[in-house]
């Protein structure tokens, strides 16, 4: 079952909100602007459970927090002082974080009204990016596309070409809470595929140094629970989690992360072809925040954000999330839902 509906109105825009359901009763909804993951629904004894964060209007995304569960590009993470070299050639992107540049920028994928549709079980989304809109060298055609299966696994493909040298880095930002009832995820189990993570300067920058996991409260090498860790941060001006953990060697036939609650049976498995995902344990989100059915709190939610390490940028040794002219590139992660 699929519908595609009007969610509001925005700028001028009509923002669409396009929903799958599959044979199990699991539905996921998005969102035009910012090819936003809105929803993923699942039935429960008590009704149908949203296991992500969301809000009731497009302006409390503009106004609180504009990369909740948003598609982030054309690059996740930060660039330093908004400068990066290609073939040489050293380019300034506008910065929207101080001077640095964050997720894309001021004008990134999360500002964007895409165009969309449904086919079959998928939701896509598409659109040119130009460089006089984000500042990044040439042009982009980027297509999104959502794939709801029967089996209960949600597909995130990122597609793009380029009509010069660029750079494509994009991702998810959906932030996860399992819970039913209105608590944050400190009482969820997380596991990471990783033994190391990056080493951040004040600014979250990485520096180019990697600090090992072990025998630290970053270690989600075992199910353990979130609210652990951040126990065992608080010593840190972030009490919790904003780090890149680098991925330790690539199989297809494992998860790179599990997010579970055991006391509801409900567990999310995630695989990605990338080599980082970034934890963000919403340390300082608070009650300015207005979500649907939720208290805004610290750790309301956790977003888990597969991309290459944002230091590929200047350091080949982490990846290259550079773009060919002419050059179509794929990215996917892979959602697996148990409930």
């Amino acid at each position: 079952m699929s519908k595609r509906e009007v969610f509001s109105e925005f700028n001028g825009e009509t923002i669409y909100k396009l929903t799958l359901t599959n044979q199990n009763n699991m539905s996921i909804s998005c969102l035009s602007f910012g090819a936003n993951w809105y929803e993923l629904l699942v039935p429960t004894k008590n009704g149908k459970q949203n296991l992500l964060l969301n809000f009731p209007k497009v302006e409390d995304y503009v106004e609180t927090n504009q990369y909740l569960n948003m598609s982030i590009g054309r690059t996740a993470g930060r660039i330093g002082k908004g400068e990066f070299t290609l073939a040489g050639k050293t380019y300034h992107v506008d910065a929207n974080e101080g001077e640095n540049t964050l997720h894309g920028g001021p004008h990134g994928f999360n500002q964007i009204n895409w165009n969309s549709r449904i086919e079959g079980n998928q939701i896509i989304f598409d659109h040119q990016i130009k460089q006089e809109d984000d500042s990044f060298p040439g042009d982009l055609d980027v297509t999104i596309t959502y794939t709801l299966t029967d089996d209960n696994q949600v597909l995130i493909d990122y597609k793009a070409t380029s009509n010069v040298l660029s750079l494509f880095n994009p991702t998810s930002h959906a932030y996860w809470n399992l819970n039913a009832d209105d608590r944050n995820v400190n009482n969820l189990n997380l596991y990471l595929r990783s033994g190391e993570h990056l080493e951040l300067d004040d600014e979250k920058i990485p520096t180019g140094k990697v600090v090992a996991n072990a025998n630290t409260p970053y270690d989600f090498r075992h199910l353990k629970l979130i609210g652990s860790a951040i126990d065992g941060l608080q010593g840190i001006p972030e009490k919790g989690i904003d780090d890149v953990y680098i991925l330790d060697d690539h199989d297809d036939s494992l998860p790179d992360a599990i997010l579970e609650n055991n006391k509801q049976n409900i567990s999310v498995e995630i695989y990605t072809e990338r080599n980082a995902i970034v934890l963000f344990t919403a340390n300082s989100f608070g009650a300015d925040q207005p979500y649907i059915g939720r208290t805004g709190q610290p750790q309301v939610g956790v977003a888990l954000e597969a991309q290459t390490a944002p230091n590929a940028v200047f350091d080949s040794r982490f990846g290259d999330f550079s773009i060919e002219k002419g050059q179509t590139k794929h990215y996917q992660t892979k959602y697996r839902i148990m409930f």
